[in-house]
């Protein structure tokens, strides 16, 4: 086997194994849960239901042969051991051996009901019989099984007794047939011998069957039996358990690693954003937490944008200045969040970042960096305000720890204050698709892209509206923000075919609420490109 073809095996060994166990970790309270429910009944029914009792009378067959020893042959038909066995252990359920046992115990159960209570077997090899009788009362089992083995040793006994008496009755018909003359004769001295021969067999017959073991009150019932019981109910329950819950994550359309974005979407994992912060507030509707944007309170979210950054240079090889479009396919996927923290990475090493507010439907990047909204990117395209009075600089210590700030690859505090600018929304328009397609717009961005190394534009989502496409001609490429979790299959399928029709270019998708550990994400910085619309060079880490 080539190198290759064990590292490929490997790698699939380990995905499906990363698999199995984020299934078994985000669905283990469907394990435990039916785990739970089914052990509680099945225990539960073990110790409310009605104890039964079991007792066994056995029977062995075992032929005289008396008729050889009197007649040199037998008087009834060819014996064989094993047959007889099992044609007794199928007579001892007849409805006259019930009837008999019935009236002996003086029972009030119909016939049928009687012959429910008992279970006949044979015993492989051998020549015995096992009569089993069931009963919620000890005392009862154990008679019922004695009475049914009792009463078929009788039925047996008198249909050989029967059997030889026919036998008896027609020898005695011939000598009472014979004269006086024939009745001293040879012949008739034979007959009076065989009679008397007949009439002692007769008296001996057994049917063969014999009770070698009487039935017992049992001390314990067999059934119910808690602990194994709820042994089986433990297993069985985790099995279905399991099942069930990969079930349940098969149906559930929702995208839970980054291995399935990337299938889904057909592009990369450009980073990992761990999930912190940023849950819904019930006071402000609408509005995310600030406390995802920048790193002052979660320094480990800036691991995962300098690895987005990091990514970010291999999709813009030979060009000085750089242009991103960041958008998501639906609302609450982290695209705002995603571009104001990659804007202040980029600021973090000495890069100058305009971020453009494009989104002119539900704007929040002025909130999160606390600017005012107006004047912004509606009044510069509508001509009454200049670009100078609605671009802003951010103070982008806020929003940094001194101590992130001193790392390798990071610029000085001074650097910070004049390298971050963001173009606010204002006012929201009555039309924006037409304002970011007009003229305008073309010139604004031919504007800003000589004043900043990046030019970030954040859109609204582009499954909602069309607003992402008007734009993404401007930009060197599209960033997807998407939430694991939250970002579904049929989301990812139809993103990924708006995208193809228009042949616009995705360099990749950032995965928003990973549950990984801090370590994870600085591995997380491969980088190799490809997208919709047009390649780009793969490099390998």
């Amino acid at each position: 086997m080539r190198e290759s073809d064990l590292q490929d095996t490997q790698d699939t060994d380990v995905i499906d194994l990363a698999y199995v166990l984020r299934v078994l970790r985000e669905r283990y309270w469907v394990i435990i849960g039916l785990i739970v429910v089914v052990v509680g009944v099945v225990l539960a029914y073990s110790y409310l239901a009605t104890p039964h009792y079991r007792s066994s009378a056995l029977l062995l067959y075992q032929r005289n042969n008396l008729d050889d020893a009197l007649f040199g042959s037998q008087v009834g038909p060819d014996s064989n051991n094993d047959r007889e066995v099992s044609t007794g252990a199928i007579l001892v359920k007849l409805d006259p051996v019930a009837e008999s046992v019935v009236s002996r115990l003086g029972m009030t159960q119909t016939t049928s009901e009687l012959l429910k209570m008992v279970s006949v077997g044979t015993e492989e090899g051998t020549n015995v019989v096992s009569i089993r009788a069931e009963s919620s009362d000890p005392e009862e089992a154990a008679d019922v099984a004695n009475a049914f083995a009792e009463e078929f040793v009788k039925s047996r006994e008198a249909a050989d007794k029967a059997t030889v008496a026919t036998a008896r009755e027609l020898v005695k018909a011939e000598l009472d047939s014979l004269t006086g003359d024939d009745a001293v004769s040879d012949y008739g001295l034979m007959l009076r011998e065989k009679y008397e021969s007949l009439r002692i067999l007769e008296a001996m017959q057994d049917g063969g069957f014999s009770v070698v073991q009487q039935a017992r009150p049992a001390t314990n019932p067999f059934k119910p039996t808690p602990f194994l019981n709820g042994l089986l109910a433990l297993v069985v329950s985790l099995v279905v358990g399991v099942l069930v819950a990969f079930l349940l994550d098969y149906l559930d359309k929702r995208i839970k690693d980054e291995k399935g974005l990337e299938a889904a979407f057909g592009v990369p994992v450009l980073a990992s954003v761990p999930a912190v912060g940023g849950k819904w507030n019930s006071s402000h509707s609408d509005k995310r937490s600030r406390e995802p944007v920048g790193f002052a309170n979660y320094p480990i979210l800036l691991e995962s944008f300098r690895t987005l950054r990091s990514n970010l240079q291999y999709f813009g090889l030979g060009k000085e200045r750089q242009a991103w479009l960041v958008t998501s396919g639906l609302p609450q996927q982290g695209k705002t969040v995603t571009t104001v923290n990659l804007g202040l990475t980029l600021a973090l090493s000495g890069k100058r970042v305009i971020i453009v507010e494009a989104d002119l439907r539900r704007p929040m990047v002025h909130e999160y960096l606390d600017v005012p909204s107006e004047p912004g990117l509606s009044n510069v395209l509508a001509g009454t305000r200049k670009l100078d009075d609605a671009l802003r600089l951010i103070k982008a210590d806020d929003f940094v720890p001194l101590e992130s700030r001193r790392q390798q690859g990071d610029q000085s505090r001074g650097l910070l204050q004049r390298n971050f600018y963001v173009l606010p929304s204002g006012p929201l328009p009555p039309n924006p698709a037409e304002l970011l397609s007009s003229d305008r717009m073309t010139a604004l961005i031919a504007e800003l892209t000589p004043m900043s190394d990046f030019l970030l534009i954040d859109t609204p989502p582009v499954i909602a509206v069309s607003d992402a496409l008007l734009l993404a001609p401007y930009a060197d490429g599209v960033i997807l923000a998407t939430r694991l979790g939250s970002t579904t299959r049929d989301e990812a399928r139809d993103v990924r075919t708006i995208f193809e029709r228009s042949g616009i270019r995705v360099i990749g998708v950032v995965a928003g609420g990973a549950k990984r550990g801090p370590a994870y994400y600085g591995k997380r910085g491969y980088a190799y490109g490809y997208g919709y619309g047009s390649s780009s060079p793969r490099v390998d880490s």
